[in-house]
């Protein structure tokens, strides 16, 4: 499960400028005046991320669905099959397609 932490998405050589929560995808941004030092930036970035709170309507928001059963899966693996064995009855005696 995807946790509550800040991740960096942008920088400006090694200053963090943007950074995102990995649970709710709120955007934080680092106003330019703290941009001229790293340590500022940083400072600013996770002072925002402590001070929001993740809302129920958007956590979860990144979570991908998984399907529910692998048939899905065993269909594409079997009209592979089924093209592969086609290409083999292109064959002639010589062993050249047409």
């Amino acid at each position: 499960m995807i946790q509550r932490r800040l991740r960096v998405v942008k920088w400006l050589n090694t200053t963090p400028a943007i950074g995102v929560c990995a649970l709710c995808s709120r955007e934080f941004r680092v106003p330019i005046s703290a941009l001229k030092r790293t340590a500022d930036a940083q400072a600013s970035l996770q002072e925002q991320f402590d001070r929001h709170t993740c809302g129920p309507e958007n956590a979860g928001a990144l979570l991908r669905q998984e399907p529910d059963d692998e048939e899905d899966e065993e269909e594409e693996d079997n009209e592979r099959k089924d093209e592969d064995d086609d290409d083999d009855n292109d064959m002639n005696d010589d062993g050249y397609s047409e």
